[in-house]
């Protein structure tokens, strides 16, 4: 094995004429929707430090779970949360800088932008080269930072939905940009005002000022129309193929929550099914499970793994109850059976924790 390996290049062609870059898909809207609502999910869940006991398992009150519930100055662990599945969502890519303090104990984590660190392999250990903001670039190694990527075919390098799906994402953009040209410079009017005789210009304008005065704006929507004289009122009705935009435009919409693995009800595309009371919440969980939680595993079991966090028998996980609550009854009929004298598996202390309320005295 040589020394040392240099991670493949990967040098995307656009296929399409339109260049989406992780910067420019968040000025898409079905984009922004699928990576907030992934990226709002995930900042509100509180992610939780344990220890493992042999009776199961212990919330620690260490260093450790300090830094994770203030990761930084002014940095909550919502906002350090939300940042980083952003990240993965764009680029493929988080990396979670650990910063020490004098005492060589890391006090910080923050995150590195992904397009300015650059990930390769080292006699089989993998080293990060991070530029600075003034062009520096430095090494570093996983004492450093920890490296969290998404779907992989090397093991090293995370893949970017983006840039693989650049053409879904490219067809997007460009009905967007198609639809704000059509208003902007389309010039289509809703009617026509035909005239028999023709004065002069300024009749025209005239005329014209006078009718967008008596029937423009909301207020003025649906008002009866009285034209006198020579004067004929054509209306101007959506052609076909401004139909087919609105059912492209639709399609596009189910396919970039595709991309981004979020049904399409999350950023309220129609999906072709209708939201009832009985399957609310059981497309709640599909979104949970689905969507949301193979992304915290990948958080979990990176921070976890890393020794100057966490030491053996530790590591975090993030809390899913809030996002999984189900309604009174519900939790009502499992509490009745979580307290059964016999079969049950938890008590009533338990039980009110659960509900935030004070334990029995």
């Amino acid at each position: 094995m040589p020394a040392q390996t240099t991670a493949p290049s990967l040098t995307y062609q656009p296929l399409s004429t339109s260049a989406v870059t992780p910067t420019t898909a968040m000025q898409i809207a079905d984009a922004y929707a699928c990576v907030r609502a992934l990226a709002d999910a995930a900042a509100s869940l509180p992610l939780i430090a344990y220890r493992r006991t042999a009776d199961g398992r212990q919330r620690l009150d260490n260093a450790t779970s300090a830094l994770l519930s203030r990761p930084a100055e002014a940095v909550t662990q919502s906002g350090l949360i939300g940042q980083l599945v952003a990240h993965l969502q764009l680029h493929g890519n988080a990396y979670v800088g650990k910063f020490r303090g004098s005492d060589g104990q890391v006090d910080q984590l923050a995150l590195l932008a992904p397009d300015l660190v650059t990930p390769r392999l080292v006699a089989g250990r993998p080293r990060y080269a991070v530029q600075g903001l003034r062009g520096e670039t430095s090494d570093h190694g996983t004492d450093d930072l920890i490296h969290i990527r998404g779907l992989t075919t090397d093991g090293l390098l995370g893949l970017s939905p983006v840039r693989q799906c650049r053409i879904a994402l490219g067809l997007s953009q460009s009905l967007t940009e198609h639809a704000a040209g059509f208003f902007e410079n389309g010039a289509r009017p809703g009617g026509i005002l035909r005239l028999s005789q023709y004065d002069s210009a300024s009749q025209l304008a005239e005329l014209g000022a006078a009718w967008n005065q008596q029937h423009g704006g909301v207020k003025n929507a649906h008002r009866i129309a009285v034209v006198t004289g020579s004067v004929e009122f054509q209306p101007l009705t959506m052609p076909m193929d401004d139909v087919e935009f609105l059912a492209q435009r639709k399609l596009s919409a189910v396919e970039v929550a595709r991309i981004f693995r979020v049904p399409p009800w999350v950023i309220g595309a129609d999906s072709g099914e209708s939201m009832t009371y009985s399957n609310t919440e059981q497309q709640s969980l599909q979104f949970v499970t689905y969507s949301l939680r193979p992304w915290l595993v990948a958080i979990e079991q990176a921070l976890s793994a890393d020794p100057d966090l966490f030491k053996p028998r530790q590591y975090c996980e993030f809390l899913l109850d809030a996002l999984l609550r189900s309604d009174s009854k519900t939790r009502g009929e499992i509490y009745a059976l979580a307290l059964d004298p016999i079969s049950g598996w938890m008590t009533r202390d338990e039980v009110r924790r659960r509900e935030n309320l004070e334990p029995e005295r």
